[in-house]
């Protein structure tokens, strides 16, 4: 064997060696490089501490929402009340003292269903705001 026959294959196998190496090589650079996406709406959603929260919020809102109930049913039953009360004042065969009385309770009463429309309108807005703010920081925290 010659000399440039023993350099022919000590190249070709130089080559195809070094190909080897530089294919291992980079295969495991790429390997590093890979990207991966998630939808993260539905990992937050599906995270236990998401599903605790939104638990306690719900909760929260139940509460709430009990108690506007029970407002609106004093406004209702108040407001059920106002129309005999001006019946009474105006009714005749009462005597002008109970009519005065009546016309009293009515006024009272009038009033009383203003405060209370206001209260509830109030009421509503702070409860909507405050679960709002919960919710928002719930979300902060969950993400933090």
């Amino acid at each position: 064997m010659t000399v440039a026959c023993f350099m022919k294959k000590f190249l070709s196998k130089m080559v195809s060696g070094l190909v080897l190496i530089f294919w291992f090589s980079a295969s495991s650079s790429w390997a590093q490089g890979h990207i991966a996406t998630i939808d993260l709406r539905k990992v937050f959603d599906n995270y236990w501490k998401t599903k605790q929260a939104e638990s306690e919020l719900r909760s929260r809102g139940d509460d709430m929402e009990k108690e506007h109930k029970n407002m609106l049913n004093d406004w209702t039953k108040a407001r059920e009340d106002h129309p005999h009360l001006l019946s009474a004042a105006n009714d005749q065969s009462a005597s002008a003292e109970d009519r005065e009385k009546s016309k009293r309770a009515a006024a009272s009463k009038l009033k009383y269903l203003k405060d209370t429309e206001e209260s509830i309108l109030q009421y509503e807005k702070q409860a909507r705001k405050t679960l709002d703010e919960q919710k928002r920081r719930t979300i902060d925290k969950i993400l933090a």
